[in-house]
């Protein structure tokens, strides 16, 4: 005979263990079943960048929603840094400058979406804010204290507790291996047994669109490969941004990421990846052309066409709600998204997910 719960979660990444500890501290029985044994195969890969793009300007309600996520995101960090939990690496984010009249194209764009990019620093205060950049070609950067790197590992361990002394059971290593929906209910096949449940929570990111039995629409993987390198001298102190990538304080040296392309499900680090990476990262800070190679990986984000997340009831499935395609936005709105997967469950309806409604998917 199946097991019963109230809510099963697919996927222990950002996303799926938040919704898991915000159900579980509702009071709701809930199982949270990855096929990775560490769990959130997609977002251990991510590199845990908190700053809002500044190419969500071109879509306002994305970027609220961002925003919102962020705002509840530097919360939450703050309580877990109270804690004694060090999950924040970095103090802001510079947004440099590196061509002619890129000043002026990042000024308009912030105006445009109402972003304040903070305080603007001229080549020689740049370099003394930020020394790795000394001697690069950046013309001057914005300092924004508001930016900073999420310890990925870090984070997602406090996720993961927090959603097990809430009552949630997470069980690692354990895939979906179909899922059949009925008026009546939801049944998860797994290698282990059947779980029944009266809704199912689709938060497997990138492998969201390939759940035997569950037509999840338009998600689909998107490659990101990033790196590490240990300086010769000094650390970096902010998240540094720029039209070639970015380069973030990790905690064995500096992150430098991320590559973005259409390769399917293979998530390989490859020869073109590593060769954009160390060059992108060589320009714009010179000092790190000395500096040890580490260690290089790939991820896989999950994205939609539309390039915002779709989060609400399954179109012909009420009892199953999708929570994925956040791109490199998850870490900043897993929060923000499983308060929204809450009001799914309690009330059928959420103001906040509205907008990336499946049913909607094909507005933009």
């Amino acid at each position: 005979m199946a097991e019963r719960r109230d809510v099963v979660v697919l996927g222990a990444g950002f996303v799926g263990a938040s919704v898991a500890g915000a159900l579980a501290g509702r009071g709701a029985r809930v199982v949270v079943l990855d096929a990775d044994r560490a769990g959130g195969l997609g977002s251990r890969a991510a590199a845990g960048v908190a700053v809002p793009s500044l190419r969500l300007a071109a879509d306002p309600v994305l970027l609220e929603f961002v925003r919102a996520g962020k705002r509840r995101l530097d919360a939450e960090v703050a309580e877990l840094e109270r804690g004694g939990a060090g999950v924040r690496r970095g103090s802001g984010v510079l947004r440099i400058a590196l061509r002619d009249g890129q000043r002026d194209e990042l000024e308009r764009t912030a105006a445009g979406a109402g972003m304040d990019l903070g305080r603007w620093l001229d080549p020689g205060a740049l370099a003394e804010a930020e020394p790795l950049l000394a001697g690069g070609p950046a013309q001057g950067g914005f300092l924004d204290p508001g930016g900073y790197l999420v310890d990925v590992a870090g984070y997602l361990g406090a996720l993961a507790g927090a959603a097990a002394r809430a009552g949630a059971e997470l069980r690692l290593g354990t895939a979906a291996t179909r899922v059949a929906a009925g008026a009546d209910g939801v049944t998860v096949g797994t290698d282990a047994g059947d779980v029944r449940c009266d809704t199912v929570v689709v938060a497997a990111g990138a492998w969201s669109s390939r759940l035997p039995g569950l037509g999840v629409p338009g998600v689909r993987p998107l490659r990101g490969q990033a790196l590490t390198l240990a300086p010769s001298s000094g650390d970096l102190r902010h998240v540094v941004s720029s039209y070639l990538g970015y380069l973030a304080p990790a905690a064995d040296g500096v992150l430098v990421g991320a590559t973005e392309e259409d390769a399917g499900y293979a998530a390989d680090v490859t020869a073109a990846g590593l060769l954009h990476l160390t060059s992108a990262a060589a320009r714009v800070a010179p000092r790190l052309r000395d500096a040890r190679f580490l260690r290089a990986w790939a991820g896989l984000r999950a994205v939609t066409a539309s390039g915002r997340p779709v989060i609400g009831r399954v179109p012909g499935c009420p009892r199953a709600i999708v929570a994925s395609g956040h791109g490199g936005q998850g870490v900043l709105t897993a929060g923000l998204t499983a308060a929204a997967v809450v009001e799914l469950v309690e009330r059928g309806a959420s103001d906040v997910a509205a907008p990336f409604d499946p049913a909607r998917m094909g507005e933009r």
